[in-house]
């Protein structure tokens, strides 16, 4: 092998390695809203009028997505509660919510009750993105009167990178899901 061919060849080796650094797929999308969120934990707090507030996590210290430690919410029945949820990647120390809301037209919060306590418990989003869509940083909890029951809250953060926000359906993406174990008393 000559000397020009190989330096040809690694002329086309280093060439071949900066084109794979420069596509770094890691690397947010600078005409969009990013690459998904890393969440490690999902705070949900839910206060009854005049009485003291119900908090339960979600934990996940490693993010990989799939060992996350879940606290019941239990609810009383007949109640409606005010609700806001935090979410946080505690192994880079970041605040998730404050990004969400600053990306608020490409996310939005899906609250589903499981079939065992879905005819009890209302989920209402009461707070929009810039062009009126829910997002669900803020939402009511409302569990109508009846016998104790048992079941799961799914919490999903939709992230719309690929296809448009309608408030309605869920994204292909989401960055984080996960069902809390609800008990109504």
């Amino acid at each position: 092998m000559t000397t020009k061919n190989i330096f040809t060849k690694l002329a086309f080796l280093l060439v071949c390695s900066l084109v794979l650094v420069a596509c770094d797929s890691d690397d947010p999308d600078e005409d969009g809203p990013g690459e998904e969120e890393l969440i490690t934990r999902v705070t949900i707090t839910l206060t009854p009028a005049g009485g003291a507030a119900v908090t339960a996590s979600a934990t996940d210290a490693d993010g990989d997505g799939a060992g996350f430690q879940i606290e019941t919410i239990t609810l009383a029945a007949n109640t409606t509660y005010t609700g806001t949820i935090e979410v946080a990647d505690d192994i880079n120390g970041e605040d998730i919510t404050e990004e969400v809301e600053e990306e608020a037209d490409e996310h939005q919060f899906f609250y589903t009750p499981s079939a065992g306590i879905a005819d009890r418990v209302s989920v209402a989003i009461s707070d929009t993105d810039s062009n009126g869509l829910p997002l669900g940083l803020e939402f009511t909890v409302t569990v109508t009167d009846g016998a104790a029951a048992t079941g799961t809250m799914q919490v999903v953060l939709s992230h719309y990178d690929e296809g448009p926000k309608d408030g309605v359906n869920m994204s292909d993406e989401s960055d984080v899901d996960v069902a809390f174990p609800i008990e109504i008393q």
